[in-house]
């Protein structure tokens, strides 16, 4: 002990000498032995005191290590934070962009970018894998949801295909051409432009990478209809030729309703929600 007495100890710790005393009583009555060796002036502890006081200094220490971490984490906005993406559009579009921006104002923070297909990345993001998502705009009620992004249909053409130079492609030009099915995000999209016509498309090849895709149309094998934002800046021999009636579609970062996993999450939506809206 220390300071040698209860009334010393007391008076540190910022009690009354009576608690303190009350206090020690109910520990040793609890442990069943002795912490303070009372026959002796100024008091000491016994050995199984000398072993309580020992632990409780490390785990006071740890307190005020984990106390100097969480503000840290607060001032230099330190931590991880999750992201689910769906496809080329999201991973080659929108989250560098996006990721730069927040590195700007959160230097010490890390993103990690998982990939998925657009119902994969609401799973994931549903069961708690991530802390947001890369979606497709949609009613859930179990989401929150910042429009992010506006992005189109778009047709690809073999740059020698008469349908090139066309200003834009109607579903009338393409039923009879042989189609090249994405098998993405975009797939429910353009059934949907097709409509009634869809039934008659000839889809003759599929892919779920848009480099495949490109690949099918620069070799000659049919006209493919995807999101824009997918397309990459260099496409030789392909020419991208808007669809009317036009199809835009909203994207959309997505986090569960209510809390956050993290403070670190927190800070990105709440940067991301005034920045963007």
């Amino acid at each position: 002990m220390e300071s040698g007495s209860i009334t010393n100890a007391a008076s540190a710790l910022g009690v009354s000498q009576p608690a303190a005393s009350k206090a020690l009583k109910s520990a040793e009555h609890l442990l069943g032995t002795a912490l303070v060796m009372r026959d002796r002036r100024p008091l000491s502890l016994t050995a199984e005191g000398k072993l309580i006081a020992d632990y409780a200094l490390q785990q006071l220490q740890k307190e005020q290590l984990l106390i100097r971490q969480l503000d840290a984490i607060k001032k230099s906005g330190a931590g991880l934070i999750r992201i689910a993406s769906f496809g080329a559009s999201a991973s080659t579009h929108i989250l560098p962009r996006y990721t730069r921006a927040i590195y700007r104002v959160f230097p010490n923070l890390r993103v990690e970018i998982l990939e998925f297909n657009d119902d994969e990345a609401l799973s994931a993001l549903k069961e708690g894998r991530v802390d947001f998502a890369i979606v497709l705009d949609r009613e859930d009620l179990d989401l929150d949801f910042i429009h992010i992004e506006n992005d189109c249909l778009v047709a690809l053409v073999h740059k020698n295909d008469p349908l090139a130079n066309k200003d834009k492609l109607k579903s009338e030009d393409i039923i009879d051409r042989d189609f090249i099915l994405t098998k993405g995000g975009s797939e429910p999209l353009i059934k949907e432009w097709f409509g009634c016509l869809y039934s008659r498309l000839k889809i003759q090849h599929t892919a779920v990478q848009l480099t495949s895709i490109l690949a099918l149309v620069r070799a000659g094998l049919g006209i493919s209809i995807v999101a824009e934002l997918a397309v990459p800046e260099s496409h030789p021999d392909v020419c991208v030729v808007p669809i009317s009636p036009e199809y835009p579609r909203q994207i959309c970062l997505a986090k569960r309703s209510g809390g956050f996993y993290s403070y670190a999450a927190r800070c990105v939506w709440e940067y991301l929600e005034k920045s963007i809206i």
